[in-house]
């Protein structure tokens, strides 16, 4: 969802954003505008541009959006964010490397256990992600504060709303919001191969020799 421009502009609306922009702020600034700052915010966290100087129409005229302190922290943001991305390819590329490695050493046992041991990650990760969504549905507020004091120790992630354009744009419940889309994404990319596979050993197939 974080690439889907349509995402970001239903949760401006969703939460009225430029409603509390003027009632922190007083600020007129449109949803068009909102939409096209996170669009090359997120330009910017992935690595697409370089800088966060990002102007837009607020009260009728051209003016720059983030401040200092907030590119401070979206700076921090976008190093994690790149190094997330980082890992998820050189997961992608083990998983291809050993893939190769059996299928070229021992092919008549590849797909049983490459359906095996994705299986039980799959579990593993379901159970992970079942203990984190509870954790999270009881108090996102702690969590939400917690996961900052751990990623972010400098401690410049806390702002005022009548101060900061950013965190009226981008509210806690926005994230809560995107935390919860992306675990019931997750969730289902989890569950289908695992019930599938249960269901299949049910059927008593066995293993290939070694």
């Amino acid at each position: 969802c974080y690439s889907d421009p349509g995402y970001y502009r239903a949760e401006f609306e969703k939460y009225d954003v430029a409603g509390e922009m003027e009632y922190y702020r007083g600020e007129s600034i449109s949803l068009d505008s909102l939409s096209q700052v996170i669009r090359q915010t997120m330009l910017y966290l992935r690595g697409r541009r370089e800088n966060l100087i990002v102007e837009t129409e607020i009260n009728g005229k051209m003016q720059e959006f983030y401040q200092p302190e907030e590119k401070s922290h979206m700076a921090d943001v976008r190093r994690l964010f790149l190094r997330a991305l980082v890992l998820r390819g050189m997961a992608i590329l083990s998983c291809l490397a050993i893939l190769g490695s059996l299928i070229l050493f021992e092919p008549e046992r590849a797909v049983w256990d490459l359906s095996r041991s994705f299986t039980l990650l799959c579990l593993l990760l379901l159970l992970l992600s079942l203990a984190i969504g509870a954790l999270m549905l009881c108090d996102f507020t702690k969590y939400f504060t917690l996961f900052h004091e751990l990623f972010f120790p400098q401690g410049n992630w806390s702002f005022d709303p009548r101060e900061s354009r950013m965190i009226v744009m981008l509210p806690e419940n926005f994230f809560l919001d995107t935390a919860l889309l992306c675990f019931f994404a997750f969730l289902l990319l989890l569950l289908l191969p695992s019930v599938r596979y249960l269901l299949w050993k049910r059927g008593d197939h066995k293993a290939p020799p070694s």
